[in-house]
């Protein structure tokens, strides 16, 4: 693949392919207990968990919404121990310390490890990126949402500022090859060919940081935060490189069980998974209860499943509590038009996502 179509996110490699299908594979109802593979991060001080753990059986399709999905705890989250999937000085790990600034937060480098963390209880909630303001959502996540089991409980957007960095005393001249996640890459695509500069993947921008600092090549440089920089070691030689100065990135808040606020809490939104069939007009048919009732949708994504290149499978985002008697009849239309559908959270909106979304409101 050239470096422009790589930067560019065209096309997936079989290596990238093969992955995607490891995971789906892994978190597919009656697989194995996922064991631990020797190159995956520990997770830092919660020592050798069980895991040898009885997977009750359960049915990861979608099923129809009930009071028992809604069966959670109404007060707010206040864990103690906070995941996230990379290294120490990741975007991740900051969104952690905003959204918690009391709990302690963990890094895992295996987002399949965040996810089990979570679910078995050895931590109490997982910080995970969905989606960015620039470069559109963040894969895997949506991908694991479904058959993880975990609910949203929440969501933290945070302000994202990109910095080549590299060890003390390299030259910016001598710089060949940039090391980031690839969202991150994607937000500072004008700069690298502005610069001549290859992009090379990493699973996230501290690992990237780190991994710059051990090989000590001149040639190399990485895309990460200013808390990477100062964890590792380096120096920043260029600040601010992403391609927009109004760069957010959201992330989730993942928890074992629903945290649902109650109906009369203003701005609400709620996290919706529903499958439809392949015929002519059915989405339209599915969401139309949205429109007759006044309720703003803020995202639909579609997935392809089930091997087949027909996108059945959507994944929407609404303004509005479930108890809320219009969502009640939209929701009532949906299950009417749909195959499927399950709830995955209710949750307040964060307050910078509320800004966002009546500024879009307005555009």
């Amino acid at each position: 693949m050239s470096k422009s179509s790589k930067s560019k996110g065209v096309g997936r490699s079989p290596i990238e392919i093969r992955k995607r299908s490891a995971l789906e594979s892994r978190l597919r109802p009656g697989s194995q207990p996922i064991s631990r593979r020797s190159g995956d991060s520990e997770l830092i001080s919660l020592g050798a968990a069980q895991r040898g753990r009885d997977r009750r059986s359960r049915d990861h399709g979608l099923g129809r919404v009930s009071s028992a999905q809604l069966a959670g705890s109404a007060s707010p989250l206040n864990p103690g121990t906070v995941i996230y999937h990379g290294s120490a000085g990741a975007f991740a790990h900051i969104a952690c310390n905003t959204a918690f600034p009391e709990a302690r937060s963990v890094a895992c480098e295996n987002l399949i490890e965040v996810i089990d963390a979570v679910r078995d209880g050895r931590v109490d909630a997982a910080v995970l990126p969905c989606e960015n303001i620039l470069a559109g959502r963040v894969p895997d996540i949506h991908l694991l949402l479904p058959e993880s089991g975990l609910a949203i409980v929440g969501e933290v957007f945070l302000p994202i500022q990109l910095h080549l960095v590299a060890p003390e005393g390299w030259s910016f001249d001598r710089i060949k090859r940039v090391h980031s996640h690839p969202v991150a890459l994607k937000q500072v695509q004008r700069f690298l060919t502005a610069h001549g500069l290859s992009p090379v993947e990493a699973s996230n921008t501290a690992t990237a940081a780190a991994l710059i600092r051990q090989k000590g090549d001149p040639a190399d440089a990485a895309v990460a935060s200013a808390l990477a920089a100062k964890t590792y070691g380096l120096s920043i030689l260029r600040h601010n490189i992403e391609d927009n100065p109004v760069n957010l990135t959201r992330f989730y808040i993942l928890a074992a069980k629903p945290v649902i606020p109650m109906p009369e809490q203003p701005e609400i939104l709620t996290s919706l998974l529903f499958e439809v069939s392949n015929t002519p007009g059915a989405l339209f048919r599915a969401v139309g209860g949205f429109a007759e009732n006044d309720i703003n949708l803020t995202k639909l994504e579609s997935y392809l499943v089930g091997g087949q290149f027909v996108a059945t499978r959507f994944f929407c985002e609404f303004e509005g509590h479930p108890d809320h008697p219009r969502v009640r009849r939209a929701l009532d239309i949906l299950k009417r038009h749909t195959t499927g559908h399950a709830i995955l959270g209710v949750f307040p909106m964060h307050n910078i996502g509320s800004q966002v979304r009546a500024n879009r409101g307005r555009a």
